[in-house]
């Protein structure tokens, strides 16, 4: 048994980690500052299947705030699970400062007062690569980052900090490049949740571009497993995703038959900071952790339709 601490306990990847760490009989410290980027009811709602579990200790508040800092450093912490993040590319590129502090700043604060954890597990992003060409897909992880948003620019410093500590206090640092993840509690301005609620109130959903963009799309609990397993495998980093890749039309084909419904489509013009395709070589990821995918598009978008399903009932008020 371990005593982990989880930043972004509360939000869509950090939620289900914190759940899955408990169930296996962890010690878990969770911290979240409830930022305003969504709404805070979806975020306690999150916490709902855990938050009252024997082994779980919460602690509301920022990892920029070296009080809260100071008092998590007594809670005897083994790893660090940082998944706190100020997320969404286009968001960035209006509000790059905020993402400098949060995101970079923050894991360096971290870094620094947990010097002497055992492991540092850090949640990094597919977009630190960039726009990449067709031609050059599937990404592997020795690929030069060349990054095109604030966002993706914070998740590289930061990453770039995780393995300047490594060498010079030998904190056994792992970063997890996502890849488009999706499932339950996903954020309400990610595509496939801001679409399904769409759909669900019947609502065209909008497309930037042509909809001939690739994403390759990993479901949340393929994510958690891949944290799981970092606790006694790897250091470096790891490409985390399904190994696949579907065109954002063909997604639209997917969630017409995960909700059986109509699906009404505005295209629109491409944003600033989007990158045309993402497809990520796991290899590496199988090799040295034993990461295997488990959960289909096609499962994945259905369990993710029950989830927008039953917040409509209990969260009627929400909107976008």
């Amino acid at each position: 048994m371990k005593t982990i601490l989880v930043t972004g306990c509360a939000g869509f990847i950090g939620s289900h980690i914190a759940e899955r760490l408990l169930n296996e009989g962890h010690m878990v410290v969770g911290v979240d500052n409830f930022h305003p980027y969504y709404q805070r009811a979806l975020k306690e709602r999150n916490m709902d299947g855990f938050k009252k579990h024997k082994n779980f200790k919460f602690f509301e508040g920022s990892i920029l705030d070296d009080k809260l800092l100071n008092i998590l450093a007594k809670e005897d912490i083994d790893i660090i699970n940082h998944q706190a993040a100020i997320a969404g590319v286009r968001n960035s590129i209006k509000s790059p400062l905020e993402y400098l502090s949060i995101n970079t700043l923050g894991t360096l604060k971290l870094l620094d007062r947990f010097r002497d954890a055992e492991k540092f597990i850090f949640a990094s992003s597919s977009s630190v690569y960039g726009d990449v060409a067709d031609n050059e897909l599937p990404i592997k992880e020795d690929r030069k980052p060349k990054p095109i948003s604030p966002y993706a620019l914070s998740k590289l410093q930061a990453e770039e900090w995780c393995k300047l500590f490594s060498n010079l206090y030998g904190i056994r640092s792992i970063i997890l490049r996502y890849f488009t993840v999706y499932g339950p509690r996903q954020r309400p301005d990610e595509a496939v949740e801001k679409f399904m609620r769409k759909i669900l109130s019947g609502e065209p959903i909008e497309i930037y571009g042509d909809g001939e963009q690739t994403r390759d799309f990993t479901y949340v609990g393929d994510v958690v497993n891949a944290n799981i397993l970092t606790l006694s495998k790897g250091s470096g980093v790891f490409n985390i995703a399904s190994g696949k890749r579907i065109s954002v039309n063909k997604l639209v084909e997917l969630l017409k038959k995960a909700t059986k419904k109509e699906v009404k489509v505005n295209m629109i013009e491409r944003q600033i900071g989007d990158v045309s395709h993402t497809w990520a070589n796991i290899d590496k990821s199988k090799n040295e952790l034993g990461f295997r995918p488990a959960t289909d598009i096609e499962t994945g978008l259905r369990n993710q339709f029950e989830h927008v399903q039953s917040l409509a009932k209990s969260l009627p008020t929400l909107s976008d």
